[in-house]
């Protein structure tokens, strides 16, 4: 099993047989390691390859002209990156590490053949690339109807509950490598704003700033403070249509 949190998302599904497993595996290159703020995916560029991240944390933006930056989400263990590059020639984004990066990836013509195969396995990675959709719908309600402190507390609780459904352990799931700078970007605010929002919640007993690291000190609290709802993150067996449909 070359990337246990990616299986572990999939088999959520209840779909896919030891075939598809392992076609999965068969189709994932070796690990290979990035760096730190290395350049991978930059916008405009011909991506050419799929990737699924192994360890580590990324995120996925796009630049202005003047160099302003939006971040649109937080790449994580278990997160395909650029599934469509099967399909569009070049990249609407730009990706960057955040910390050191473990990733396997997978061209387009070993996976159009392990799709044709198994097109359960074509089905279980769409609706992974479906749930990075609903994690960037919610995005941008978090961005443009939020309060400030709601907005940051949410994006939280939203990264403790991506990293529990991949199977990290507790305190994984609650120390997060995150700057300033990469909250002001994510959360459409100013250093400035971001930084005053996250005094205001480190006053509240609900997180800290540790070694570089932030820390989530009370989730549920947060998640009130948040009014967070976690239903578009909640990962079920496909619906009974579409299972019947693959049985066939």
């Amino acid at each position: 099993m070359k990337n246990p949190f990616l299986h572990r998302q999939l088999t959520s599904l209840t779909c896919l047989r030891s075939l598809e497993l392992t076609l999965l595996d068969k189709l994932l290159c070796d690990e290979e390691e990035l760096d730190k703020g290395a350049s991978w995916i930059v916008e405009g560029d011909t991506v050419g390859k799929v990737s699924v991240i192994s360890r580590g944390w990324a995120i996925r933006f796009k630049l202005l002209d003047d160099g302003r930056r939006q971040i649109l989400n937080v790449l994580l263990p278990g997160d395909v990156v650029g599934f469509f590059a099967l399909l569009f020639k070049t990249a609407e984004y730009a990706v960057e590490p955040v910390t050191p990066l473990g990733v396997h990836c997978f061209s387009p013509e070993p996976a159009f053949e392990a799709f044709r195969q198994a097109p359960r396995l074509a089905v279980a990675l769409s609706w992974l690339a479906g749930q990075g959709e609903r994690q960037l719908d919610e995005q941008i309600v978090r961005v443009g109807r939020r309060h400030a402190t709601e907005r940051m507390a949410h994006l939280f609780v939203e990264l403790n509950h991506r990293l529990q459904r991949v199977g990290l352990m507790a305190e994984q799931t609650r120390q997060f490598p995150l700057t300033q700078a990469i909250l002001a970007d994510m959360l459409g605010m100013s250093q400035v704003h971001a930084n005053r929002s996250f005094r205001q919640l480190v006053q509240d007993g609900l997180v800290a700033r540790r070694g570089g690291r932030i820390q989530l000190l009370d989730t549920n609290a947060l998640s009130q403070r948040a009014g967070f709802d976690a239903s578009y993150l909640e990962q079920n067996a496909l619906p009974t249509p579409i299972s019947q449909a693959l049985a066939r």
